[in-house]
């Protein structure tokens, strides 16, 4: 299909003091083979060196702001205010797309569907060795699956834009449910069109956030228990026993190709 008939895709890639990976990440996102990316990086005020590998990629990045943010959320804010892109999709600094092909199967499948919303399936890998830790899939999906707590993988999801329109951006209220509290938002606002892509399209390295600790886990739970309250959602602690144990199945289950 010509360039000038798909659309414009914005990756939004938020960092903060990850000099470590941020590389390839942005290199991950240069690799696709879909014509028309945009790449919005939004950097923290990093002081460890990552501004400056950015730096190294010039006007390979359609646009880089870096200065103090109130977190994860409020620095995704600002990527998507800043992007022009019919389609945006987030590429954290902690990640990898799977291969070349990842945005363009995407909008192909968004195409192909006239939906508003895609998303797949990701592996969590250790750090250290690239194993594959955690096979998270998203086929299953079903939206009274929400009231649990689970969702399906953030970091897999392209979206139009026009959902930002209609149902704003991520809270700031939440440290670490934001994502959770969006899609609780779109989810149960209205009917969406959404579709799952069979495959795997993210690698995303061990030790996010909301996984880093048992401090962090209780966290987590309080955020997505205070969102369904939040949007007239009935639910019970007790209820967030499903999420865990859809979490456990994803250690038992490996994936059937190799990740590279």
């Amino acid at each position: 299909m010509p360039q000038y008939n798909q659309p414009l895709v914005s990756i939004i890639t938020v960092v903060y003091n990850n000099s470590t990976h941020i590389r390839g990440a942005i290199e991950s996102v240069f690799s696709q083979d879909y014509p028309r990316i945009e790449h919005i990086v939004i950097d923290g005020g990093s002081t460890d060196g990552t501004v400056k590998i950015i730096e190294e990629f010039g006007d390979m990045i359609s646009f880089f702001l870096s200065e103090p943010d109130e977190g994860i959320f409020d620095a995704l804010n600002k990527g998507i205010v800043r992007s022009h892109g019919e389609i945006i999709g987030i590429l954290h600094s902690d990640d990898l797309f799977c291969d070349k092909h990842v945005v363009s199967d995407v909008i192909q499948k968004l195409r192909d569907t006239d939906t508003e919303l895609c998303f797949s399936d990701l592996v969590i890998v250790d750090e250290v060795s690239g194993k594959v830790m955690r096979y998270v899939r998203a086929h299953y999906f079903r939206r009274w699956m929400l009231r649990i707590g689970f969702f399906p993988p953030h970091p897999t999801m392209f979206l139009k834009r026009s959902i930002f329109d209609e149902f704003g951006l991520y809270s700031k209220k939440f440290q670490i449910a934001g994502d959770f509290d969006f899609i609780i938002r779109v989810f149960y606002g209205r009917k969406i069109n959404w579709v799952y892509l069979n495959r795997i399209t993210v690698k995303m390295k061990s030790g996010g956030l909301s996984n880093s600790g048992l401090s962090n886990k209780i966290l987590c739970s309080k955020e997505i228990h205070e969102s369904l309250r939040m949007n007239n959602i009935f639910t019970l602690y007790f209820f967030q026993v499903g999420r865990y144990l859809i979490r456990m199945m994803e250690f038992l289950i490996k994936p059937a190709k190799k990740i590279m």
